[in-house]
């Protein structure tokens, strides 16, 4: 008897400390991979991220864009959706430029977007996304 009253209270204990953490929300991962410098492109890009964040409403939500490759110039601060950029990282989107890209089209952070997050290697910043679970959207052509 004595066994079955601790179980009891056991299983209640522990279904009261969980219960918090059921009722905090998924945090859905994104991380958008772009390598195109076709403008089409950007801006279906850019209305998949906003498609994205009005689908989930209030439901968190992390999303990172990586460019890399030829893509790289989608973040420069002279392109033709560098407000729509700047207006996203006000949203908490990420942008992320892919270092060795930059160094091959001889662009310098100066360059790029205020906000934007140089990293070394694009698309190693991707795989480090997939591999902590990140969903992957290959972004353009």
């Amino acid at each position: 008897m004595f066994l079955k009253k601790m179980m009891v209270s056991l299983a209640a204990m522990m279904m009261v400390c969980a219960a918090p953490m059921m009722a905090q929300a998924k945090t859905h991962r994104v991380v958008f991979a772009l390598t195109s410098t076709d403008e089409a492109a950007w801006m279906m890009t850019l209305g998949n991220i906003h498609n994205l964040m009005k689908g989930f409403g209030d439901e968190p939500v992390e999303i990172e864009l990586v460019a890399y490759g030829p893509g790289i110039v989608f973040l420069k601060n002279d392109a033709t959706v560098a407000k729509e950029v700047k207006a996203l990282e006000s949203e908490h989107v990420h942008f992320m430029a892919c270092q060795n890209s930059m160094n091959g089209h001889h662009l310098t952070v100066a360059d790029m977007s205020p906000g934007v997050i140089v990293v070394p290697a694009g698309i190693v910043e991707v795989v480090k996304k997939e591999e902590a679970g990140w969903s992957y959207i290959k972004a353009g052509d």
